[in-house]
């Protein structure tokens, strides 16, 4: 791996970190609904689009024209 792609492994792993705990929050917690999702789908896309094994597969390369 790539020094860029260890990077991105830790911040991949800080933002489900952030997703598990405000899941577990949102689950005690009496909240906004409609805020809490957003902020969930939010912090989901996040990890999945900067995990470094995605931009590996032909799919990514194929969405960025790299193909």
């Amino acid at each position: 791996m790539k020094k860029g792609d260890i990077v991105r492994a830790i911040l991949e792993a800080g933002i489900w970190y952030v997703f598990t705990w405000y899941l577990l929050y949102v689950l005690k917690n009496p909240v906004e609904l409609w805020f809490a999702a957003l902020v969930l789908l939010v912090l989901m896309y996040a990890g999945v689009l900067i995990c470094p094994w995605v931009r590996y597969t032909s799919s990514w390369r194929r969405m960025v024209g790299k193909e």
